[in-house]
């Protein structure tokens, strides 16, 4: 179950339908600033969000919270949430409902690759090596469990992190 949309999404709705984009695109848009208002509705503890809410800082929280392998949001889900913030905060500017573009500051969508991700990865690379199936199956056996019980001992955070 969904909640009703925000009055800032059925807004943000009724500019994009002036903008000649395809159906498809535009329930992306709105479908993807929901789930951001809703994360935002959750943060704060407030029924409905308002223009004052939608700060610099909490566009770069949530794509922070996006990029966090703990949420298990795929990357290629992120970087179109992303994408569709983008084109939200453009909006808040052009409408005079914040004073700049607060998603102007979001890093480029560069999501780090999922755990499966890096796995299809190496998976690809041993064929390549022309290595023996059991010992494809093994290497990746090995190396998933590493990678779980890692994600599970160290906090990752900017000071720390590894970049592939």
């Amino acid at each position: 179950w969904q909640s009703p949309p925000q009055p800032l999404t059925l807004r943000f709705k009724n500019y994009l339908g002036s903008q000649k984009l395809s159906p498809a695109t535009l329930a992306n848009y709105v479908s993807d600033v929901q789930v951001f208002l809703e994360w935002l509705k959750h943060e704060l503890q407030e029924e409905t969000i308002e223009p004052i809410n939608l700060t610099a800082a909490v566009f770069s929280h949530y794509g922070r919270w996006l990029n966090d392998p703990a949420n298990r949001i795929h990357p290629a889900t992120a970087q179109r949430y992303l994408s569709s913030l983008k084109r939200f905060g453009g909006w808040l500017a052009v409408s005079q409902l914040a004073d700049t573009n607060p998603a102007a500051a979001l890093p480029p969508q560069r999501i780090d690759p999922t755990i499966d991700q890096l796995l299809n990865n190496f998976k690809k690379e041993l064929v390549r090596q022309k290595l023996a199936g059991s010992t494809i199956k093994n290497y990746l056996s090995d190396v998933n469990n590493y990678l779980l019980w890692a994600t599970k001992q160290v906090k990752i955070t900017d000071n720390n992190s590894i970049s592939l």
